[in-house]
C-alpha cells in the first residue's frame, strides 16, 4: 500500500513500523520545523542541530515499535527522543571541549531589554554560551529538567548544574547589556532616540 501525502498520523506510524521509505519521508517532513527548532536551542549552529535531528529521526524509524506498543502521544515520544539525543550529542561535545570558565560580572536584567530583542536574537545568544552552559540552561529552564535530573542526563554533578545554570544566566545578562548598548548606539547614529 501506497502512503500518500495526506494519510493521516496512524497511517504513517503504520508505514514506519513497515519500514516504508515513503512513509519515514513523509513523517520526517510533516515534524522537520517543530523537531528542527528543538534541536536549534541546544545547537551553536544549524548544521550542528541538523545532525542532532537526523541522529533523532534514526532512532524515532529504529525504535518505532516501542511507541506502538506503548501508545500515548505519539508527539511527545518523538519530542522525547529528540530531546535525548541533543544530550546524548551535548555530553559527547562537552567530553572534547573544556568549559569556557570566565568570569561574568552579574547584572541585572530588566524587563525592558528582554521586550526590545526579537525571539531570533534571544536563542542567537543563548547558542553562543559554551556548549555546558547551553546544555544546562537549555534543560534547566525551557525543558523543566531538575538539577538532578541534569545531573544524571549529563554525568555531573548537582553543584556543577547549578554552578553552570547561574554562569550561563550571568553571561546571557552580560551579552543582553552589550546587544541593548550597540542597538542604543545605532539609533544615536541615525539620529533618533
Amino acid at each position: 500500500m501506497e502512503v500518500t501525502y495526506k494519510q493521516t498520523l496512524e497511517a504513517l506510524i503504520e508505514g514506519c513500523l513497515r519500514q516504508e521509505p515513503l512513509a519515514q519521508k513523509r513523517l520526517y517532513e510533516r515534524y522537520f520545523g517543530k523537531l528542527m527548532g528543538v534541536c536549534m536551542r541546544y545547537a551553536s549552529c544549524k548544521s550542528e542541530a541538523m545532525e542532532i535531528l537526523n541522529n533523532a529521526f534514526l532512532k524515532i524509524f529504529t525504535s518505532i515499535e516501542q511507541y506502538k506498543r506503548g501508545n500515548g502521544n505519539f508527539e511527545g515520544w518523538m519530542y522525547r527522543i529528540v530531546v535525548n539525543s541533543a544530550i546524548d550529542h551535548l555530553r559527547k561535545e562537552i567530553k572534547h571541549r573544556h568549559t569556557d570558565e570566565e568570569k561574568a560580572i552579574f547584572i541585572e536584567t530588566s524587563e525592558d531589554i528582554l521586550s526590545a530583542l526579537q525571539a531570533e536574537e534571544i536563542i542567537a545568544l543563548v547558542n553562543k554560551l559554551s556548549p555546558a552552559y547551553r546544555a544546562v540552561f537549555n534543560l534547566y529552564i525551557v525543558e523543566g529538567y531538575t538539577h538532578q535530573e541534569i545531573a544524571t542526563q549529563l554525568n555531573i554533578t548537582e553543584g556543577t548544574s547549578k554552578s553552570n545554570l547561574a554562569k550561563a544566566r550571568m553571561n546571557l545578562q552580560k551579552m543582553l547589556r552589550e546587544t541593548m548598548k550597540i542597538q542604543d548606539t545605532k539609533l544615536l547614529a541615525n539620529g533618533t532616540e
